[in-house]
């Protein structure tokens, strides 16, 4: 993949990128989904790091870690190569596909809010016959209260510390996936700023897989911590505030 000029997940980088190995059972696991019809849907299943974990090519994933093993991206393939198709799947056909991808003890499972909407009618949720929760939706940060893509982009970016020499370390990634996980891949780097609003994406893009990762970042969200000094980015690499650590919740 490459990363493009202006991109909103400047961050996004190759150490995030895994060869799939065997999740270890004991690791929490949890599904995220955001609902498409006419648009595509994206559903990923994580496992939580219970300890540091070191996997056969030497990557240590620190502990609390999330790691997207698994991905179903309902998407059209177009010949034509148009990549933003839905493939109008009923929420019942998505509920059977969900269930079968799944083989492992689930603890906990989040969704787009848009998928309980009810217009008359059960919700895609009730359709679905899944145990999901409602998503916490907030894109950017208001009022104290923390923000989608700020908790992504701060697990990318990981903990940045000060060396003794006052010089500012590379961070270790607190998020990433199997490099079959080929959609988010596709379509997270290449995502951009919202001209009205750089705070936010651009949410006419391709911008389903990188909704469903925020999903699952507000329900195992990051906060600061105090004692060692740790700075945290805003998204064009700017001191946007000192904390002192991270706390995986």
């Amino acid at each position: 993949w490459n990363i493009v000029d202006g991109a909103f997940f400047d961050c996004w980088s190759p150490k995030m990128v895994h060869r799939p190995f065997l999740v270890p059972a004991d690791w929490s696991k949890y599904v995220s989904f955001d609902w498409g019809s006419a648009k595509p849907f994206s559903v990923g299943w994580w496992a939580v790091v219970s300890d540091d974990y070191t996997t056969s090519e030497g990557v240590t994933l620190p502990r609390g870690y999330l790691l997207r093993y698994r991905e179903w991206y309902g998407r059209k393939h177009l010949t034509d190569g148009t990549m933003d198709v839905g493939l109008k799947l009923t929420a019942e056909a998505v509920g059977d596909g969900i269930r079968e991808r799944t083989k492992e003890k689930i603890r906990f499972y989040v969704a787009d809010p848009a998928a309980f909407k009810e217009d008359g009618g059960p919700s895609q949720v009730e359709r679905m016959k899944l145990p999901f929760a409602r998503a916490d939706n907030s894109r950017v940060a208001r009022d104290g209260h923390a923000g989608g893509w700020d908790q992504m982009r701060s697990r990318m970016i990981g903990t940045r510390k000060f060396d003794d020499n006052g010089q500012l370390g590379e961070g270790t990634p607190m998020i990433g996936c199997f490099n079959t996980c080929v959609d988010s891949i596709r379509t997270i780097p290449a995502l951009q700023h919202d001209t009205h609003n750089p705070e936010d994406l651009d949410s006419n893009m391709e911008d389903h897989a990188a909704d469903e990762w925020r999903y699952m970042c507000m329900a195992r969200p990051m906060t600061a911590q105090k004692n060692a000094a740790i700075v945290h980015l805003d998204p064009w690499g700017r001191q946007k505030r000192a904390v002192n650590s991270w706390k995986v919740m």
